[in-house]
């Protein structure tokens, strides 16, 4: 039993990073295997809209005409039973690095063959062997967790996305936002992003989804259903 963690940050040992630390770490706790996959670490080209992928809707991971390290990520995929991504926001969305990881992902996960809303083609699981527990963290800035809903657009498409891509289901996802951010001074705000920490809470919570994670694992999550 397996947890992969791909992390989106450019940062090593910040904040996000930590945040899927204590994640895995709460993973191992209920007993299974965990691996922190670093973005930043990998060549991972931006998606040219070839369609390669697309037109391959046999194998069980679509070709894609661009050699990278993507191949090497869509194997730990395929070898996992839960999944995390991990993303700092930025600018209400998943950062670029996240974006362009998933975007290369959708048809090579995926073959065209559900129908929703009456629309034929869409996209269904390829990983069909077994289904996958997903969750997300995202590591925001200045926005607290009440004002939320303003800026976090990550969340709801990853939500959507992710048991979609990985075979899976939704098990919870994390937002870490700086709690001092409205009793800030009129100096501090000027740099309110460097003042920010997690907090214990925070990094407990991620501890938990940890283990809620697993345990969604170890049970057997539900394999994606498309909706109707």
């Amino acid at each position: 039993m397996r947890i992969v963690a791909f992390n989106s940050s450019h940062h090593k040992g910040g904040d996000t990073a930590t945040l899927v630390e204590k994640l895995l770490a709460g993973a191992r706790s209920v007993g299974v295997e965990t691996e922190h996959v670093r973005l930043a670490d990998h060549r991972i080209g931006f998606c040219t809209n070839c369609l390669t992928c697309y037109q391959d809707p046999s194998a069980d991971i679509g070709a894609c005409s661009l050699k990278d390290d993507v191949r090497t990520l869509l194997a730990k995929v395929r070898q996992a039973d839960g999944v995390v991504l991990a993303s700092p926001l930025h600018s209400g969305f998943v950062n670029g690095t996240m974006t362009t990881f998933l975007e290369r992902l959708t048809f090579t996960l995926c073959r065209p063959g559900a129908t929703m809303m009456g629309l034929r083609g869409c996209p269904v699981p390829r990983l069909t062997e077994k289904a996958r527990a997903c969750a997300a963290v995202i590591n925001a800035g200045m926005i607290p967790p009440g004002l939320r809903q303003y800026c976090d657009l990550a969340t709801p498409w990853l939500k959507d996305g992710a048991p979609m891509m990985f075979n899976g289901e939704w098990v919870g996802e994390l937002y870490a936002a700086a709690m001092q951010a409205e009793s800030l001074s009129d100096e501090e705000c000027h740099r309110g992003f460097l003042l920010k920490r997690l907090t214990d809470e925070q990094l407990r919570q991620a501890f938990d989804l940890g283990v809620a994670l697993a345990k969604a694992a170890l049970a057997g999550p539900k394999p994606y259903a498309p909706p109707s």
